[in-house]
């Protein structure tokens, strides 16, 4: 199941690309849920809360408010894995749109023509390139809760405290819901985390320092460090790293 984000400020262009996007997905027998927006911003509050997570993303480059390009910025600040398309009606504006990463470049008056090809190669990179993804059943304000993916990068460490799990993102700290903390431990330490106290694991990637009592993280962040623990945990950062330079 791929998640498909169509940002476009003109409801009616909007309404013409969903059933070209429905159809074309279908005949690569590719399921997919597809999600509309006419202003930027509400594609980005939803992207950072990973509510859903957007494997693809066609945008239009003329909008108000946020402009396309300063949309796939802010985008590309939060995650580098995403598939990105930009639609426009000025074609000139292909070299302005390298920077962002993007897979490739529509013109609207073409769009019929060249959307299946698009997205057929697009869909079949997702699958070839797609980091591991995560799901998790979180916590919402009151009695709510919802069902969220994360790509297994972006997730910096998990803890348990006072019996609740959370989950520390790139962008966003979530209550896990009804988790048990050990058989998380158990599923992460073979995904590069590393257990750094009795109720912590960490994503190795994200570990900046380590000392005698705690590590500091890329963002800043720091973490106690079990004494009984510091050994393991020095071996497999080391060990992530690859090479080490001894004085």
């Amino acid at each position: 199941m791929l998640n498909v984000a169509l940002c476009d400020d003109d409801s009616h262009f909007l309404d013409e690309l969903l059933p070209v996007v429905k159809t074309t997905f279908q005949a690569l027998k590719i399921q997919v849920s597809i999600y509309s927006f006419t202003r930027a911003d509400t594609l980005i509050k939803r992207f950072e809360e990973y509510n859903p997570y957007f494997d693809l993303i066609f945008m239009d480059i003329d909008m108000p408010f946020i402009d396309g390009k300063e949309a796939a910025r802010r985008l590309r600040i939060l995650d580098s894995h995403f598939k990105l398309v930009f639609i426009t009606a000025f074609e000139q504006e292909v070299l302005n749109t390298l920077q962002f990463n993007i897979s490739d470049f529509l013109p609207k008056l073409l769009l019929k023509e060249r959307m299946p090809g698009v997205i057929e190669r697009v869909a079949k990179s997702i699958m070839q390139e797609r980091p591991q993804i995560q799901i998790f059943k979180v916590n919402l304000s009151g009695d709510r809760s919802m069902i969220i993916k994360v790509p297994l990068d972006d997730i910096i460490y998990l803890e348990c405290i006072n019996r609740k799990s959370y989950l520390h993102t790139r962008t966003k700290t979530y209550e896990v819901h009804c988790c048990k903390f050990m058989n998380v431990m158990e599923q992460y330490n073979s995904l590069g985390f590393v257990e750094i106290y009795r109720a912590c694991i960490v994503n190795l990637k994200y570990i900046f320092s380590i000392d005698d009592l705690e590590i500091r993280l890329d963002n800043g962040t720091t973490l106690p460090l079990s004494r009984r623990k510091r050994q393991n945990v020095l071996g497999k950062f080391i060990e992530s790293i690859g090479e080490v330079t001894r004085c």
